[in-house]
């Protein structure tokens, strides 16, 4: 059904990457939405995926976050992207132990952390943390990474996420529901940092799992 083709008179079509973009997504999340009908796409003569900007901004009316919200999420995933291109730097050394197919599996996680932190906004569903917090802890226990360059990476990186709230502060809006949002940032960050911990104890034995020196 992602395929079908679909008319749309003012020729206004959106790239993947635009349209994810315009939804607050991650392009894989929207390539698998298409995939399965959930929102309407047609191909180029090239094979291209594209959207119509009414199919999705009537999605966005019935399932989306409000605009500011979007606006919190993709401003944080730019920011993710670039540090994840350049690097942290030698005072990070849990960093260069977790690049390569390691790497691109956390920032998957990144992304889908995202995505349900906007769900979380809308509904407070206290799993949507708990899910992320056992996917974290579920991937550094598969990759052997100890405890610390866990905590070490989701402070960092989780970062952002609350940096993120100031900088749409100081872009306007209403600073009261901005402390909501803050409030449920802060909430849905603690939930999934305390699933995380609590998913990689059960996975690791004690003396694997204590937080000792950074080395390196």
């Amino acid at each position: 059904m992602g395929k079908r083709k679909t008319r749309n008179p003012t020729g206004e079509w959106l790239s993947l990457k635009e349209a994810a973009a315009m939804l607050g997504v991650h392009p894989a999340t929207l390539r698998a939405w298409a995939d399965a009908g959930r929102i309407p796409s047609q191909r180029t003569a090239g094979g291209h995926r594209r959207f119509a900007r009414k199919d999705l901004e009537a999605w966005l009316q019935a399932h989306g976050a409000e605009p500011g919200v979007r606006m919190l999420i993709t401003y944080t995933l730019g920011q993710l992207r670039l540090e994840l291109a350049r690097g942290v730097g030698p005072q990070a050394p849990w960093f260069e132990r977790m690049r390569g197919p390691i790497a691109q599996e956390f920032q998957a996680t990144c992304y889908q952390l995202l995505e349900e932190l906007q769900a979380y906004i809308r509904d407070h569903d206290p799993n949507r943390p708990r899910r992320i917090g056992q996917r974290y802890a579920e991937q550094a226990h598969a990759a052997g990474l100890g405890l610390e360059d866990l905590l070490r990476a989701f402070l960092h990186f989780g970062g952002y996420l609350l940096e993120s709230v100031f900088r749409m502060v100081e872009l306007g809006g209403a600073p009261e529901r901005w402390h909501e949002v803050y409030r449920d940032v802060l909430a849905f960050y603690n939930e999934t940092l305390l699933a995380m911990v609590g998913g990689y104890l059960e996975r690791a034995p004690w003396d694997q799992a204590v937080v000792r020196p950074a080395t390196g």
